[in-house]
C-alpha cells in the first residue's frame, strides 16, 4: 500500500509540488493581507496568478515550467527577505530550492548545474541582506518584528517537509530503479523467465550442495522457423511467449524456468528423480499440444521436443546439460513432438 502511493506521488511529483507552491502563495495572500504588510501580499498575488498559468500550461513542457518556477521561488524569496531585511528568513526556501530542482529535473539537463549555481548566488545575497539588515520598506518594521517567529517557524515548515517528501521520492524511485536492473539482468524481457545469465550463476553458487536427485530437461518449439517465415516475428514472439507461460507454471513446484536462448527453454528440477521428472514432463507438452496460439485471424498449434537428463551431483550440471542436449536432438530427428529421457 505504501510502495504503490509513493508509486502515485512519483508520478505526479512535478503536479503536486506546483499545487503546493500555489496553495502556499495564495495563503500568504490572506496571511499578509491580514497582517497588513500589503508588499509581501502583492508579491504573492502576482506568484499565485503565475502558478495558476504554470498549471494551465504544465502538459505542454513540463520541465521549461519547473525552471521557471525555480527562478520564481529564488527571486520571490529574495525579494520578500529584500522588503523585510531577512526577517522571515526566506533563505530556507532558496537553500531547498538548490536541491529540489536536482531531483525534478531530467539527470540530462544540461543546464541544471547553472541553475543551482544561480539559487547559492541568490543565498549569498540574501545572507548579506540579512547581515546588513537592510530593508526596502523600513515602514512596515513594527508589523515584521510583530510576526516574525511565526512565519520563520511556517517557513521552516514548508522547506522541511518539501525536502522530506523529496527525499523519500527520490529514495523510492532508486530502489525501484535499482529493482529493474535486477529483474533486467535476471529475467529474459520478453517471456519474463529466467535468463542463462542467472541460471548459469545460481548453479556456480550451489555447486558445492549435496543434492540427492535433480533433472534438468530443455525445450525445443517444433518448426520455430517455420512458423516465423510463415507468420512473421511478431506471431513468433507470441508463440514463445505462452509456451513460456505454461511452463512458468512449474515454478508453483519449486523447479525453475529459464529462456535458455531463441526458441529454447531449461526447466531445473530440484529433488525430483527421473520418473517424476518425466511424466511431469510428458504432462506439460500434452498441454503445450492441446494449446492453440491466436495470433490476429491465424490459429497456430505449436509442439515441443524435450531432452532430459537426471543427476546427482550440482557440479556436473553442466555434463547433465549437453546428455538432455544430445536426447533433445535425437527426439527431433525421431519425429520431434516427444519427451526423450535416453
Amino acid at each position: 500500500m505504501c510502495k504503490s502511493f509513493l508509486g502515485l506521488l512519483s508520478q505526479k511529483k512535478t503536479l503536486l509540488f506546483l499545487l503546493m507552491c500555489l496553495f502556499v502563495h495564495a495563503f500568504n495572500c490572506v496571511l499578509f493581507g491580514i497582517i497588513g504588510i500589503f508588499p509581501l501580499s502583492v508579491l504573492n498575488i502576482f506568484s499565485t496568478i503565475f502558478y495558476i498559468l504554470v498549471l494551465f500550461l504544465f502538459k505542454r513542457n513540463q520541465d521549461f515550467y519547473i525552471v521557471f518556477t525555480y527562478f520564481e521561488i529564488v527571486t520571490f524569496s529574495f525579494l520578500c527577505d529584500l522588503f523585510t531585511a531577512g526577517a522571515f528568513l526566506y533563505i530556507f526556501f532558496v537553500v531547498g530550492m538548490v536541491s529540489v530542482i536536482f531531483y525534478l529535473l531530467p539527470p540530462k539537463t544540461k543546464y541544471k548545474y547553472i541553475y543551482q549555481a544561480v539559487g547559492i548566488l541568490y543565498a549569498i545575497i540574501i545572507y548579506f541582506i540579512i547581515v546588513n539588515k537592510f530593508a526596502l520598506f523600513p515602514d512596515y518594521a513594527p508589523l515584521v518584528e510583530a510576526c516574525k517567529n511565526k512565519i520563520i517557524l511556517l517557513n521552516l515548515g514548508i522547506t522541511l517537509f518539501t525536502l522530506f517528501y523529496i527525499a523519500n521520492l527520490y529514495s523510492y524511485e532508486l530502489n525501484t530503479t535499482n529493482e529493474k536492473l535486477v529483474y533486467t539482468s535476471n529475467h529474459d524481457l520478453l517471456t519474463g523467465l529466467f535468463n542463462r545469465r542467472f541460471f548459469e550463476h545460481i548453479m556456480e553458487r550451489n555447486k558445492t550442495e549435496n543434492e540427492s536427485k535433480y533433472t534438468i530437461s530443455i525445450f525445443d518449439i517444433d518448426d520455430f522457423k517455420k512458423i516465423n517465415d510463415t507468420y512473421g516475428h511478431q506471431a513468433g514472439d507470441a508463440v514463445l511467449k505462452v509456451v513460456s507461460d505454461i511452463i512458468e507454471e512449474c515454478q508453483s513446484r519449486e523447479y525453475i524456468p529459464v529462456r535458455w536462448g531463441g526458441e529454447e527453454f531449461i526447466i531445473f528440477m530440484p529433488r525430483t528423480p527421473e520418473n517424476t521428472a518425466y511424466d511431469y514432463l510428458q504432462a506439460l507438452c500434452e498441454k503445450i499440444r492441446k494449446t492453440v496460439v491466436e495470433f490476429g485471424p491465424h490459429k497456430i498449434k505449436v509442439t515441443v521436443t524435450v531432452g532430459m537428463c537426471t543427476g546427482s551431483v550440482l557440479s556436473d550440471y553442466e555434463i547433465a546439460i549437453r546428455i538432455a542436449d544430445d536426447r533433445l536432438y535425437k527426439g527431433k530427428k525421431n519425429g520431434k513432438n516427444q519427451v526423450v529421457r535416453e
